[in-house]
């Protein structure tokens, strides 16, 4: 693995970690009754996954470039690394989820007292806060995962759904630059599909998925269903993700060559 992939991966990492811990703040949220301010706050966390997404397009890339220039036109083992990096990461989040769920709840009371992004973040970095982080680590409790492997508290249409958005979102910019890869006399037209494909998995995302999510964290608030039911049905939709990534493994090249065909038969 080149130092430009590892970077890759490593960008790929975060910007994985933090969607997936992104569902634990509806959980936050629940516990804490301050919806708005655990969104801002995370919020904060998403301005970095953004960043890393702006900088890993480019990045790989200037890769795929390199290598056509060298006369290297088909190294998927290096897409395949950055896929495998986007399901540790998935895997990781799942291990410190109820550890990012004491934090965030934390940083919310704390965001009360100073009222200030700013101070709140330099606090959060200070030894004393630091020594104390371990207090607030937690391992998933076993318990919650027997109980979700007996009970599917996710309808199957919803966790299918799931398991295929991320799937495509995984992949979205991976494949149209593998496809210039296989193509290279089609790569500008390639790279420009990822955001028709990852349109398309967003859609799904919000249409089908997100309200599910939404409707039942309110229902919760509204006491119709335990905040253990909820915590169940993330856990599963987290599970969903992980399968997600694997099953992008598989769908990377078929997806690639479905660019290429689409882009040969663009306006005829």
């Amino acid at each position: 693995m080149s130092t430009q992939i590892a970077l890759v991966a490593l960008l790929t990492f975060v910007i994985h970690l933090i969607a997936s811990l992104s569902l634990g703040v509806r959980i936050v949220g629940l516990r804490t009754l301050r919806w708005a301010v655990s969104f801002a706050l995370f919020n904060v966390m998403v301005l970095v996954s953004r960043l890393a997404n702006t900088l890993q397009a480019p990045l790989l890339a200037k890769t795929v470039e390199t290598n056509i220039r060298a006369g290297r036109f088909d190294e998927i083992a290096d897409f395949r690394w950055i896929i495998g990096f986007a399901t540790l990461a998935t895997l990781v989040a799942g291990v410190f989820f109820p550890s990012f769920q004491r934090l965030m709840t934390r940083a919310v009371d704390s965001y009360y007292h100073h009222r200030s992004i700013g101070k709140l973040i330099v606090r959060s970095v200070s030894p004393r806060v630091m020594h104390s982080i371990p207090m607030y680590l937690k391992w998933p409790d076993q318990a919650n995962w027997q109980t979700v492997s007996k009970n599917r508290n996710v309808p199957f249409s919803i966790f299918v759904l799931n398991v295929l958005a991320n799937a495509i979102i995984t992949i979205s910019v991976l494949a149209t630059l593998y496809a210039g890869y296989l193509n290279p006399s089609l790569r500008s037209t390639a790279a420009s599909m990822s955001g028709l494909i990852n349109g398309i998995a967003t859609l799904m995302l919000v249409l089908f998925i997100d309200p599910t999510i939404a409707l039942l964290a309110d229902e919760v608030g509204a006491g119709r269903y335990s905040e253990g039911y909820f915590r169940r049905y993330i856990i599963l939709i987290l599970f969903a993700r992980v399968l997600g990534t694997i099953l992008a493994q598989f769908l990377l090249a078929p997806f690639a060559y479905l660019i290429i065909w689409v882009a040969e038969n663009l306006y005829g």
